[in-house]
Formats: structure tokens, C-alpha cells, sequence
């Protein structure tokens, strides 16, 4: 039978390499993995690595390389309370290994390459993020991973990052229309290294202008303005549509996250598992990005649980 807890399905798109895996789980971490699942969608691909060179594809193809009818079916599955047997795909040797039970919790976070390319997987999401690298910092990230873990030369991976770049572009990329928010790393060159932060990142999260929730950039954009971070605001087109974009960089000091967080989120409806990592003096965009986005979707799991109880009676 289906669980009656209620499931807040969050979803992150983005190419490889951009850092999802990562922010995943650090939006785990803080809200608690005791109230989250994380599904990576690599293990979704229809064809092992040996295959997909075999033929000339790319993971990045959807169709060809990838079985979204059965990530459709198992994120609806999901939503609704149902555990599924989810294919498990090992990139240290390009092969399947043997499927493993996910139980969804109160949240699931599902990061992969096409995790908003259809319409009927975007549907199932309570919240949508596109997570954007600058090509700099995710080459730099990539060539560590990918020669690592995952058993490349660097040469290798320069060389799929040039083989797979049309793919990005006609695959990947365009999901960012789709996105609720659209978070850029970047290179900071306004913010001096320093011991604590010795290669600065500015994080610019955009909203969509027409249709959004407009649930943080308007509220970075009135920190900003009354003090509490420093960050630029601004309007720009991204992939046709027009975006309320705010960048932050530079360090927040504790006392202005809480007042930020206060902001963003109702204080009564805060996860004490994004309370309790405040206990550092000073935090750096990407920091201040995971425990915002993080009181966010506890915020919008919370709040659509006492939804439901009122329209329920309870």
C-alpha cells in the first residue's frame, strides 16, 4: 500500500560535471537524511558505456540512451508514496549492477541530466532546479571526478567534453526555461582568496519572471538592499525567457543568514536541521545557497503538509 506521508519530489537538471551530485547532497545533509532520499538519474541510462560507444551516442541523448518511461513511472510512484526497484548504473566500471529499493521519505531529491526535459516528469515536481556551472569551474570539476572515480585519463574527459558539447546544447541546456530557479556557480574575481575561501564562487539564482512562484531572488534582491549579503540584482534573458536574477558574493556573517532565512522562509515552519548547521561566523555563496534553498523546500514540504490536513479536516 501507499504511504500516507506526504512526498515533496525536488528535481535538479544540469550538465555533468556541474556540480549536482554534490548540492543534492548537501541539501540532504541540512534538512536530514533521516527525511530525505536522493536519487541519482544516471542509473536510468538504457545503454552501458560499451554500448554507447559502440553505436556513437551519448549519455546525454535522452531517447537512445536513457529509459525516461521508466523514470516517468518511477518518479509518479514515488510522489505517491510507492517504493520502486530503481537500475542501478556503476560509473567506475560503465556497467548496470544489480537494481536497489528506493523508499521515498518526506523528501525526494532526484538530480540527473534530463530531470526536466519532459513535461510529464516536471509535472511530478514540487520544486525545479537547474544547476549551471560556468564552463571554467565544471571543466576543472569534471577532469577531477571523472579521472578519479570514475577511471579516466584527464585526456579522456577533455575529450568527451568536446565529443558530448552539441549534445548539452540541443539536451541539457534548454531545460533551464523550465526551471523554478536556475543556480550559476562562477568564478568571483571581486573577492580576494583567503585561507577560509581561497578559490571565491558567486552564486546568481534566477527566476522566471512570467508565471514564477518567485519564492528567493526578490528576497536576496531586499537583503541586499537593507545590508544583510551583498549581491547584485538584475533582469536578463536565459534561453528566450525573461529572469529576475540576484548574485551573491563575498561572506554573510551568521546574524544576517538568520534574518535572510527569516525572510525566505516562515520561521515556525524551519527545519531544525537547517538551524542547527548555523554555527559558523561567516559563510560563502555556496554555503548561504544550500541553507536557503534547503529552508525552502522544508518550508514547501511543511507548508504542504498542514495544506493537506486543513483541506483533509484533520
Amino acid at each position: 500500500m501507499a504511504s500516507k506521508r506526504r512526498v515533496t519530489i525536488v528535481g535538479i537538471a544540469g550538465d555533468s560535471g556541474a556540480g549536482k551530485s554534490t548540492y543534492a547532497q548537501a541539501l540532504a545533509n541540512l534538512l536530514g537524511s533521516e527525511r530525505v532520499t536522493v536519487a541519482c538519474l544516471d542509473d536510468y541510462h538504457s545503454l552501458d558505456r560499451h554500448e554507447r560507444n559502440l553505436i556513437g551516442v551519448t549519455a546525454l541523448n535522452p531517447f537512445k540512451a536513457n529509459n525516461l518511461g521508466l523514470l516517468v513511472d518511477h518518479i509518479w510512484r514515488l510522489r505517491h508514496g510507492y517504493p520502486v526497484m530503481k537500475p542501478v548504473y556503476d560509473h567506475s566500471t560503465g556497467t548496470f549492477a544489480e537494481p536497489e529499493e528506493v523508499v521515498p521519505k518526506d523528501i525526494v531529491i532526484l538530480e540527473g541530466l534530463h530531470t526536466l526535459y519532459l513535461e510529464s516528469l516536471r509535472t511530478a515536481l514540487d520544486l525545479r532546479i537547474y544547476f549551471d556551472t560556468d564552463p571554467q569551474l565544471q571543466v576543472i570539476w569534471k577532469v577531477r571526478r571523472d579521472s578519479g572515480a570514475r577511471g579516466y585519463t584527464p585526456e579522456e574527459v577533455m575529450a568527451e567534453i568536446k565529443r558530448r558539447r552539441s549534445d548539452v546544447q540541443q539536451h541539457i541546456e534548454p531545460q533551464k526555461a523550465f526551471a523554478d530557479i536556475v543556480i550559476h556557480y562562477m568564478p568571483d574575481t571581486d573577492t580576494p582568496p583567503s585561507e577560509d575561501y581561497p578559490e571565491p564562487v558567486r552564486v546568481r539564482f534566477a527566476e522566471l519572471l512570467k508565471g514564477s512562484k518567485r519564492r528567493l531572488v526578490k528576497w536576496l534582491a531586499l537583503a541586499g538592499q537593507l545590508g544583510l549579503v551583498t549581491a547584485d540584482h538584475f533582469h536578463d534573458q536565459i534561453t528566450g525567457e525573461e529572469m529576475e536574477i540576484a548574485s551573491l558574493f563575498g561572506v554573510t556573517n551568521r546574524a544576517a543568514l538568520h534574518s535572510l532565512i527569516e525572510m525566505v522562509s516562515d520561521r515556525h515552519l524551519l527545519s531544525e536541521h537547517v538551524a542547527k548547521h548555523l554555527n559558523q561566523i561567516h559563510y560563502d555563496p555556496v554555503s548561504v545557497s544550500r541553507i536557503l534553498v534547503s529552508a525552502m523546500i522544508s518550508q514547501l514540504h511543511l507548508t504542504s503538509v498542514r495544506d493537506e490536513m486543513i483541506f483533509e479536516g484533520v
